[in-house]
């Protein structure tokens, strides 16, 4: 199984939004960006591993670094949906703290994945606003409570560089410690929700031979060698953009 054969946690939220593409037991959800341009090769053998080595989670004072051990705080969310949310804000998330203090909580999607955002709202509570003129919508958590239970959801699952910096601001705002990223393998549903944010799904016919290829993109290299870490596959760089790294395996 994992995220080849991953059915995604909102999979019956909006049957008319998904599709299913039969390939070695593929089932893939909410297809978010098209990607196009020139790329670059780089080999997979020169490739550095960012997946950390399995072990014991630590958790961290998110203002000093320490080195105590503690479990996870309970929640009422399933493993799969948190590693799965985790990996949807880590691709399309924005973890907030104003000036004055207050935490929140910002998802922005197409127009398309309105169900996406109405499956989290159910969970979590929080708003759903259209953006003007962007054909995007926004979803919002703010309250104290319901960031609280977020945190409580996806804390040792976010491993994006920025959004990581980004929980650690709000855990040290609320006063709660760090998880430090747990190591990803073929079952995480995090694969699930990054792809759902960064992922696309390419048809062709070549030659008269069908072609599936399934890709990740990202800005930093890092945030998506995971997937060839995993999975195989191969990175490319395209200057498109002012450049970004993608992931694809076919």
């Amino acid at each position: 199984n994992g995220f080849f054969g991953f059915n995604w946690p909102y999979w019956n939220a909006s049957s008319n939004m998904h599709c299913a593409i039969c390939w070695n037991s593929l089932q893939l959800g909410v297809i978010t960006m098209i990607i196009s341009g020139h790329q670059w090769s780089l080999s997979s053998q020169n490739m550095t591993s960012k997946t950390q080595s399995a072990g014991n989670q630590r958790r961290y004072n998110s203002s000093l670094v320490g080195t105590s051990e503690t479990t996870r705080t309970a929640t009422p969310f399933s493993q799969t949906f948190c590693q799965w949310l985790a990996g949807l804000i880590d691709g399309d998330g924005c973890l907030l703290v104003s000036k004055e203090g207050y935490t929140s909580l910002e998802i922005t999607v197409g127009l398309e994945d309105l169900p996406l955002l109405r499956y989290i709202q159910n969970k979590l509570g929080g708003s759903i606003k259209m953006r003007s003129g962007a054909k995007t919508y926004r979803y919002r958590l703010h309250n104290r409570q319901g960031i609280i239970q977020l945190v409580t959801c996806i804390n040792g699952y976010i491993r994006h560089s920025t959004r990581l910096l980004q929980l650690h601001h709000v855990c040290q705002q609320l006063n709660i410690p760090i998880i430090t990223s747990e190591s990803l393998s073929v079952a995480s549903a995090w694969f699930a929700g990054f792809f759902d944010a960064d992922g696309t799904i390419g048809f062709s016919i070549k030659n008269g031979i069908p072609q599936l290829s399934v890709r990740v993109t990202n800005k930093l290299l890092q945030d998506v060698s995971c997937y060839m870490d995993i999975f195989g596959g191969n990175i490319y760089f395209d200057s498109a953009q002012n450049g970004y790294y993608q992931w694809s395996i076919q």
